[in-house]
């Protein structure tokens, strides 16, 4: 019988975090690292679930949605704090680079496809 084992499930999801995370050199000199939606905590996936459906919609206001992307990308930043400061400081055009950097990372090698 296997046994699943704690300790080897931490290694794998390091593992994949390391493929398929982004990392952001942040204006304070930190490495954020982005992780992939399917690694979020619960809690932060809800944030990233419910903004969602407002970055996707057409109808909604431009800043609403720029607004959306800057919180899942902060949900998703293992050092918020250092994320939160660099993204106000950048244009909304530089922002949804990140998220669009951010989005294909997440999907690994088939993105490339």
């Amino acid at each position: 019988m296997d046994v699943l084992n704690y300790e080897d499930l931490v290694a794998e999801v390091d593992s994949e975090l390391d493929e398929k995370g982004l990392k952001f050199l942040a204006k304070d000199g930190k490495t954020v690292v982005l992780r992939p939606v399917l690694l979020l905590g619960k809690d932060e996936l809800k944030v990233v679930q419910t903004l969602l459906k407002v970055v996707t919609d057409n109808d909604r206001d431009a800043f609403e949605r720029i607004d959306a992307i800057d919180a899942m990308l902060i949900a998703s930043a293992d050092k918020k704090d250092s994320l939160k400061k660099s993204l106000a400081d950048l244009p909304p055009t530089m922002r949804t680079k990140i998220f669009d950097a951010w989005m294909k990372a997440g999907k690994g090698p088939e993105a490339s496809a």
